[in-house]
């Protein structure tokens, strides 16, 4: 790519698979109507009556056509081989998606092909190999058997956090999109012509993000409140994946610019941080409901409704607000975490990281209880 075509090619992906959403969603949502594959209302599920599931398969597809028809134009610039092993990993995991949607997997099994697709990533390279502690002029190499277990580690837990914050109408493509414009945008200011990583080169990371921006585009047209599609987990391991990938390729591109490539005239200090970091929110609100309910005395995985988007409906926040109010927030963490990085090591940043969290429990705990006064005050004046 040339600086001047780049972003040509990159809308062009968008867009592509943007149309082909937009165009298969209404024959899809008929599909599954006509088969009744809907998911019922009930339990810790807000929305109402039946709707449509599982409508990561037209996700995938859009992303897969949208992706695949640029990539083959500038195979040149792109280890196709190595496309090809991205393509299985995110086949699998769809694969996957698709039967725990059609007929319930265990936890124990989906458990498994996640590690797997984890050991498999790690194994192609794909992995957590460095990170910076105190000295920033200094990084730490990370043992390999230790590298993979962060790197299966880290698949589990940001493919299953997303897959929690997949609760209100909007609330999953939103949260992807904030993930992927942040990813894009260090790939495109920092990396781009710059440096080319072993598995998958920067522009073919730029028009996967591209190209999965536009399929979740198509996919909210029918997913926003009142929402006639689901994404089901179909969507969410398939996206899932895709942003674990995106962000250690990002680390990994990040530590390769920083002190290799002696071009960036501001050179980061945190390498692997700042990218979890554009996945906060998710990720904070993961930590929080385990810990709540392990202090209750029940399973971190037993289901309820105290996530952070159960709560901001209780608020008083429709659909819509509670999605863009998170999106607000992931993508200003991203900025701050994007500042930070320049400045603090990544140790520092898991330090400050930490400070956010506990920042982010209490402000959820303090509405929640002026929330609950609230409606203490009205049910008595009603009485």
């Amino acid at each position: 790519m040339n600086n001047i075509s780049d972003l040509g090619v990159i809308g062009l992906a968008f867009l592509t698979s943007l149309v082909i959403a937009w165009l298969m969603f209404p024959p899809f949502i008929k599909l599954m109507e006509k088969y009744r594959i809907l998911d019922k209302a009930g339990g810790r599920k807000i929305h109402t009556g039946y709707t449509a599931h599982m409508g990561g398969i037209v996700i995938g597809i859009a992303y897969g056509i949208g992706l695949l028809s640029i990539v083959f134009t500038y195979r040149q610039e792109v280890a196709m081989l190595r496309v090809l092993f991205f393509a299985i990993m995110l086949g699998i995991m769809l694969f996957v998606g698709i039967r725990d949607d059609m007929n319930n997997l265990t936890p124990r099994m989906k458990l498994f092909f996640e590690i797997a697709v984890g050991i498999g990533m790690a194994f192609c390279g794909l992995k957590i190999t460095d990170f910076t502690l105190w000295d920033p002029a200094n990084p730490i190499h990370i043992p390999e058997w230790m590298s993979y277990i962060i790197t299966i580690v880290v698949f589990v837990v940001i493919c299953n956090a997303y897959n929690l914050i997949d609760g209100i109408d909007g609330q999953a493509g939103m949260q992807a999109i904030a993930t992927l414009i942040s990813s894009f945008i260090f790939l495109y200011i920092y990396v781009r012509g710059t440096w080319t990583f072993e598995l998958l080169t920067p522009t073919f990371v730029m028009l996967s993000c591209a190209a999965m921006m536009g399929a979740i585009c198509g996919f909210l047209r029918f997913n926003w409140q009142k929402a006639r599609v689901f994404m089901g987990d179909t969507g969410s391991l398939l996206i899932g994946t895709m942003l674990t990938i995106n962000i250690i390729i990002c680390a990994k591109y990040a530590f390769a610019v920083t002190y290799q490539s002696g071009v960036v005239t501001n050179p980061l200090k945190a390498v692997v941080m700042p990218f979890f970091c554009i996945f906060f929110l998710p990720l904070a609100d993961t930590l929080r409901v385990f810990i709540g309910r392990v202090r209750r005395g029940k399973s971190p995985f037993d289901a309820d409704k105290t996530h952070f988007h159960h709560l901001c409906i209780r608020f008083g926040y429709s659909h819509q607000g509670c999605t863009m109010l998170s999106f607000t927030i992931s993508i200003g963490v991203s900025i701050l975490a994007a500042i930070l990085a320049h400045y603090l090591t990544d140790l520092q940043m898991l330090f400050a990281a930490t400070a956010g969290w506990f920042l982010f429990v209490w402000i959820v705990k303090s509405r929640s209880r002026i929330r609950m006064k609230q409606l203490m005050r009205k049910n008595k004046e009603i009485k």
